[in-house]
């Protein structure tokens, strides 16, 4: 696992050494998506992944950045990660109007990112 990526699961390893597993997990399972996304596409093509980040003990897994550098890893270009608010009412698990800072749904997603992988 590259750098940044295992930065983050090691601080939610110091937290809590279950929910690290199963963020090392993921990271695993993304970095063989990855690829073979980058075995299977053409050269001067591109693919698209659409990620939201999670709040895990506190702390922020950057998703979005760490599948960049797992990507960049394997040969992969990322030109730009795009940004985009989510709707609070539009989520898979809408937040309540009020405003409980400890509530582990309102933490949740808020934003989703657009990760352009290019093969070149």
């Amino acid at each position: 696992m590259p750098a940044f990526t295992n930065k983050i699961i090691s601080e939610i390893e110091n937290k809590n050494d279950k929910k690290s597993k199963s963020v090392h997990r993921y990271f695993s399972e993304m970095y063989l998506v990855l690829k073979e996304m980058f075995r299977v596409l053409k050269h001067n093509r591109s693919a698209i992944v659409v990620v939201g980040n999670s709040n895990i003990c506190g702390v922020d897994t950057r998703t979005d950045l760490c599948l960049k550098e797992i990507g960049e890893s394997f040969g992969f270009i990322v030109p730009k990660i795009g940004e985009r608010d989510l709707d609070r009412d539009k989520r898979m698990l809408p937040a309540s109007h009020n405003k409980n800072y400890n509530s582990q749904i309102l933490n949740r997603m808020h934003k989703e990112f657009i990760i352009g992988f290019y093969k070149q």
